[in-house]
Parts: C-alpha cells; structure tokens; sequence
C-alpha cells in the first residue's frame, strides 16, 4: 500500500511541473517543436517547414523547391516583413555559390540559436522570412550573376 501511494504521489507531482520547465519536445511536429510554414514563390516555388525547439535551442527545416532557374546554394530565416530585405538570423544550409545542388529538397536542424530569438519567431512569425538562394552561373542575364536576395521567399506563418 505504501509503494502505490509513493507512486501515486510522483505521478501528481510530476503533473504539477510547469510544461515550460522542461526542454522536452512537443508532440505536435515531425521535430517536436512549435511548427511554422513558408510558402515560397519568385524565381520558382517551394514550401519550408520550420520547427522551434526553444528548450534545446534549436530550429529544425525542411525546404522544398521547384521550378527553379538555377541551383540552389543557401537557405536561411531572415528578420524582416514581406517588403524588407533583412538580416541572416538563422542558417538552414549553404554549400557556396561556387558548389550548388541540384537537390530540391533539403532538412536538417540548426543548433545554438538563441533562445530569445526562437521565442520572437515564435511570438512574432510575419517578422520573419525564409528564403532560398540559387546561383545564376549559366543562366539567362535575367538572373544575374545572383538573384538578389533570393529565388523564392516567403513570411513564416503558424498554422
């Protein structure tokens, strides 16, 4: 009897902790964060999925891109609103413009970010947007030596 009532007794206190104590993940995404998205238009289309995990300081993505007139190179979540070219706040990838990929797909996580930032993001999501660079090399003049600022972009949005 004693053993179920200690039992008992840390399940009850356990459910008492604050969820935002803990640096779990939630259940609600493929990476256990908070989800956001992006759809992505300009010189193509795409869509990003974003995942803040502010307990681990990490941001998780995935891009997805097509109909682009060149390779891609970078990808990353810039501060700014839809008529802003803004700062680099959060690196997805980038391989250089000298070495592009073909790939029109791309995921991983981004670590060590700040925690404060991520809860901005969180907090602020139209302040913020997601883009994918290509490189040019080749292509019509159109494009430029570099699309300037990026071959598609997008405002993150939570669902």
């Amino acid at each position: 009897m004693r053993k179920l009532f200690v039992v008992v007794f840390l399940v009850v206190a356990a459910s008492l902790i604050p969820a935002g104590v803990a640096a779990e993940r939630l259940p609600t995404s493929n990476h256990g964060g908070d989800p956001f998205s992006a759809v992505l238009s300009g010189h193509g289309s795409g869509l990003a999925l974003v995942t803040l995990n502010p307990g681990q300081n990490e941001v998780c993505w995935e891009v997805t891109v097509a109909g682009l007139t060149a390779p891609v190179f970078a990808s990353h979540i810039h501060k700014g609103g839809p008529d802003v070219n803004g700062p680099i706040v959060v690196p997805f990838f980038n391989t250089g413009p000298s070495t592009p990929s073909s790939a029109t797909s791309f995921s991983g996580c981004t670590e060590n970010v700040d925690r404060a930032l991520i809860e901005d993001i969180k907090d602020n999501p139209a302040g913020y947007y997601v883009n994918v660079h290509t490189s040019c090399g080749g292509q019509p003049a159109s494009c430029g030596p570099f699309f300037p600022g990026s071959a598609v972009r997008g405002q993150l949005t939570h669902p």
